[in-house]
């Protein structure tokens, strides 16, 4: 690992870029913890300030997975003990808007609302990494956030996707608009 160029902490311009490059998946990733845009703002607000207050004294090898760390500690801190469900942010696919036309569109938001549905039951570590992945983190960053091992993660991806799975092939929901979300959230898998 190779430790973080100390110099875009100390300089407004390089410190105005990583939050510029980090606020919009920060954000999204707290939110979906707290539930609350203004709680969430705020848990970033605190983790930025300290990040530029303390910018001297802090020793940072890989600069996502340190501030995906401290928002989700922040945003633990500022919670109190509700339940916490994934929302996939609306703009999670970037389709264009000419792409479907507004039965395809329908239908895609039906698939992803079940989708969403279905990775809720999921225990709330296992959501906690899809989400991750969704934000753009690989494994090893997954890993460094949530203080656990690749391996452990790489497991418990897998079997999320088989309790996905499982799920489908036991329900009466309708396959095909299942394989759609699947797909749809298969795709943003390999992409990242």
């Amino acid at each position: 690992m190779e430790p973080l160029n100390a110099s875009l902490l100390h300089t407004l311009e390089g410190f105005e870029s990583i939050f510029r490059d980090n606020y919009t998946p920060l954000f999204r990733y707290v939110n979906s913890i707290v539930n609350d845009e203004d709680l969430a703002k705020d848990v970033l607000s605190d983790l930025f300030l300290n990040l530029w207050q303390q910018k001297d004294k802090l020793q940072i090898n890989e600069l996502k997975p340190y501030l995906f760390r401290s928002a989700k500690n922040g945003a633990l801190k500022a919670l109190s003990s509700r339940y916490q469900t994934l929302q996939l942010p609306d703009d999670a696919f970037n389709i264009p808007e000419n792409t479907y036309n507004p039965f395809e569109k329908f239908v895609a938001k039906q698939s992803i609302k079940i989708v969403e549905d279905l990775v809720n039951r999921l225990p709330s570590h296992r959501k906690e990494m899809i989400e991750l992945r969704l934000l753009g983190l690989k494994n090893a960053e997954i890993a460094q956030v949530l203080d656990i091992t690749e391996k452990k993660v790489e497991y418990n991806m897998r079997e999320a996707i088989e309790q996905l799975s499982h799920a489908v092939h036991n329900s009466n929901l309708d396959k095909a608009t299942i394989a759609g979300g699947l797909m749809l959230i298969n795709i943003i898998f390999t992409v990242i």
